[in-house]
């Protein structure tokens, strides 16, 4: 064991300065290549299922359907032949390791681009099995610890326990692949190295396997578990990190909420990072197997060279102004996926969702509603958006304020209807001092204050709570002052009230609250002017199906208002699209926990003191 580190050590550090270029730059060249060819796969995978969305309920539905199959094998083909090109240029660069011979980055261009010509012309498609097998079983086993910190949702979960056959028919094609991956794991140096046919190769290395199964297998698993401990604590390092900062600078009630957003996200950045190194590594093994077998049967190693002929052949010079003018087309086609991502909220697929936190008036479980100070407060505490609502003054104002009269939220004590109330008037009032002292001499702000506070901070819910054409168009032209028009969506009781604000701006979402519902849910769901629906939480939870029928619609669901504990998750569990709530920070917690374990949550809330 002590020997195979070593070597494999060596192997990686002989040529290191080389080894990291090739690595950076196949990176970069993988992920403008594979990334958006994978996200558009996806996509058509999706509507080849005849699905706008694929819900929890129709995850294997999708997923067995004879179009993702396809799909899945076009993508999985296309990273095995990354891979294997990957490990014939790594295959080059141990190899000259092996027999201490030093390789330059453009001698390694030019030598690999030869043995992947070579190499695909000779063996063509089948070359990419061994490949396809390494990665797999490298990311098994770097998957184990995650998988058990993960909660899947309860509807594939049941799906599953009901499709037995599927489940152990998964177990083992994943056990048959780890196998063939120990029964091939010598082959692709045999291709890329010593050219033999598949026969020769299939001998040869049954060969140099013989009586070396069960070393490889402990040599492998041991120095992939070490990785792992090693990737696994710099995650739980950056989590502890992050989270001490946020109990530093805010508050302990917001570790949690902060940890549960965030975990997987980090884990998903260690893990492409960890790529990078576990397939040189892993492969540095095979190669260190290859080599240490051959010496122990007394069979030579061809040492590969690089001629003149070579070089007048590939003409380097060519090759850096031909890669750096693919880079750069790769990157100008990428740009437009880039953006697109940044501007998608949501992917088609329910399974890596999150439910959008939308602070209801502000964080008013802990502020005075629909107050800078409410509005502040949310953002502070997370919240994907904030929602307030819109009145008009006497002297056409738009202010925030949510009764019809100021009576329960001032200290008004005529109780006067706010339309009757010009700014002037309405400043005078206190709306802080009826919540807490705390907030004693807070003020109602206009509807340009709120957006001078929270333009490019935060996305805006603004419901409008009168039919007033001159508000609407007010409203519009705020938003549209503050360029808040990608990042604000309109909600009201009133369709016609949203069709005047799509005809004011067709770009500006808009939002339907529907308090109560009786009738043909698919003749709301068709009107081609409301983007989002908001139910109440009763009608919810007596319809869930809405949800899913929005979805296939492609239209968002939205629940309103949600503040405990057992409400909130019954909206998790009914896959909502976000969640107008008092209480952001409980919210949070309790959205971004759906596919985090009940053993994680309990073992974070016990390292945080919270019961």
């Amino acid at each position: 064991m002590r020997q195979t580190i070593h070597r494999t050590y060596q192997s990686l550090t002989y040529n290191l300065k080389t080894l990291i270029y090739f690595e950076v730059l196949y990176r970069v060249l993988g992920l403008l290549i594979i990334f958006p060819v994978a996200r558009f796969l996806f996509y058509y995978s999706v509507r080849l299922s005849g699905q706008a969305y694929v819900t929890n309920q129709l995850f294997f539905t999708y997923l067995l359907n004879p179009a993702t199959i396809t799909v899945m094998l076009c993508l999985t083909i296309i990273l095995s032949i990354y891979l294997v090109i990957e490990m014939i240029f790594l295959s080059l660069i141990y190899d000259f390791g092996y027999h201490e011979r030093v390789i330059s980055f453009k001698d390694l261009i030019i030598l690999g681009l030869k043995k992947s010509y070579l190499t695909f012309k000779k063996y063509h498609i089948l070359i990419i099995a061994p490949a396809f097998l390494l990665f797999f079983t490298v990311q098994l086993i770097h998957l184990m610890g995650i998988y058990s910190t993960i909660t899947f949702p309860i509807q594939i979960v049941q799906q599953l326990n009901r499709m037995t056959f599927l489940k152990w028919s998964l177990y083992t094609i994943s056990g048959l692949f780890v196998i063939l991956f120990f029964e091939t794991s010598l082959t692709l140096n045999l291709y890329t190295l010593d050219q033999l046919s598949f026969k020769n190769a299939y001998h040869q290395s049954r060969l140099l396997l013989k009586k070396q199964r069960l070393k490889m297998i402990l040599e492998f698993v041991v120095i992939n578990m070490l990785l792992n401990i090693l990737f696994y604590g710099i995650y739980l390092l950056i989590i502890f990190i992050i989270g001490l900062f946020v109990l530093i600078t805010k508050d302990q009630s917001y570790v949690l909420g902060v940890l549960l957003t965030l975990m997987y996200s980090i884990y998903a950045v260690i893990g492409l990072i960890a790529s990078s190194f576990l397939i040189p590594i892993n492969y540095a093994l095979l190669s260190t197997w290859y080599y240490s077998n051959k010496e122990r049967l007394g069979l030579s190693s061809k040492i590969i060279r690089l001629t003149n002929k070579d070089r007048k052949a590939f003409s380097f010079k060519t090759l850096k102004r031909v890669s750096i003018g693919l880079l750069v087309v790769l990157f100008a086609l990428n740009i437009s996926s880039i953006i697109s991502i940044i501007r998608q909220d949501r992917v088609q697929l329910e399974l890596f969702n999150y439910a959008e936190i939308i602070a209801h008036r502000g964080a008013s479980h802990d502020a005075p509603e629909n107050t800078l100070a409410a509005l502040e407060l949310a953002i502070e505490q997370g919240s994907d958006a904030v929602e307030f609502d819109v009145r008009e003054t006497a002297d056409r104002f738009p202010i925030l304020f949510h009764d019809a009269t100021t009576g329960r939220t001032t200290d008004d004590l005529l109780n006067r209807n706010v339309s009757s109330l010009t700014l002037s008037q309405i400043k005078d009032l206190d709306v802080g001092r009826w919540f807490s002292e705390e907030f004693s001499g807070e003020k109602i702000p206009t509807l340009e204050e709120a957006f001078e506070l929270i333009a490019g901070r935060t996305k805006a819910f603004v419901e409008l709570k009168t039919y007033s054409l001159t508000l609407e168009r007010q409203t519009v032209r705020i938003i549209e002052e503050y360029n808040m028009v990608e990042n604000s969506v309109i909600l009201s009781f009133n369709r016609d009230q949203l069709l005047r604000i799509k005809e004011l701006n067709p770009d500006l979402k808009t939002l339907l609250l529907v308090p109560v519902f009786y009738g043909d849910i698919n003749v709301m769901l068709n009107y081609q002017y409301i983007d989002y629906y908001a139910f109440s939480r009763d009608i919810i939870a007596e319809n869930p199906q809405f949800v899913n029928l929005a979805h296939q619609k492609e239209k968002s669901v939205y629940v309103w208002t949600v503040n405990s504990e057992q409400y909130l998750k019954e909206a998790v569990e009914n896959d909502v699209d976000g969640i107008i709530t008092d209480r952001p920070i409980l919210a949070r917690e309790i959205a971004y926990a759906k596919n985090t374990s009940t053993v994680l949550q309990d073992f974070l809330k016990e390292f945080l003191n919270r019961g």
